[in-house]
């Protein structure tokens, strides 16, 4: 799993930006993934593991239905139904090695693992991770809302949070709610850089913090877990 912190995913950012290209190495396996299971890769990445000598492979494709093409998972591994296709981009990757004569030694196909990962929603938890803390604040307290505690963020995920229990319902009926929902994602888009987010996908739930203190601790870490 990547994060908008990691490396990899700055990497293929890049690429995407049009700033980068993706490595000369795998331009033919890209094309060939590209055109054989109609998905937008945008960049293919590799780490030997030296303790048991697995390659690993990372294909980075656009969006979660991509990555579901693939894998026909939420995840970003291959399952027992998509194995195949795994063994097919093992195969083709041998292949172009071979073909290149880029190793003296070939990889076989159970030295090989692949990894699928989307890049949409890595990209959009970034936007929403580049907001300002005082901007998200901004929102409520410029409606007068003092029964908000705060605007939680996590990954994709936006939590407002009131004080007791018994001021959900009050906040989640009212006509400032759904100004906050629109605010919010105004502020978003200013961050959307590759505008993935869209209205209908911006849903912000609420809970208290009566809640989080009494039955997580006071913990995000337990909260979000």
């Amino acid at each position: 799993m990547f994060f908008p912190s990691d490396t990899k995913y700055k990497e293929t950012k890049l690429i995407k930006q049009g700033k980068s290209r993706i490595d000369e190495e795998f331009k033919l396996l890209s094309k060939w993934i590209s055109e054989n299971y109609n998905v937008t890769v945008l960049n293919i990445q590799e780490d030997l593991n030296e303790d048991n000598n697995i390659l690993k492979i990372d294909i980075h494709v656009e969006t979660i239905k991509e990555e579901l093409k693939l894998t026909m998972s939420e995840e970003y591994y291959f399952n027992d139904i998509t194995t195949n296709k795994q063994k097919e981009i093992a195969e083709k990757y041998i292949q172009i090695i071979n073909s290149s004569n880029s190793l003296n030694i070939s990889p076989k196909i159970n030295d090989i693992s692949i990894f699928c990962f989307a890049f949409e929603p890595l990209a959009k938890q970034e936007a929403s991770l580049l907001i300002p803390e005082k901007r998200i604040e901004n929102i409520y307290e410029e409606l007068e809302l003092p029964e908000i505690w705060r605007i939680s963020r996590c990954f994709e995920n936006v939590t407002l949070l009131v004080y007791k229990d018994e001021q959900k319902n009050k906040i989640k009926n009212s006509v400032k709610f759904k100004l906050i929902e629109g605010k919010y994602f105004d502020l978003l888009k200013e961050y959307d850089e590759f505008n993935y987010w869209k209205r209908e996908n911006v849903k912000i739930t609420i809970d208290s913090k009566q809640n989080f203190d009494d039955n997580y601790e006071s913990s995000w870490i337990q909260y979000y877990d």
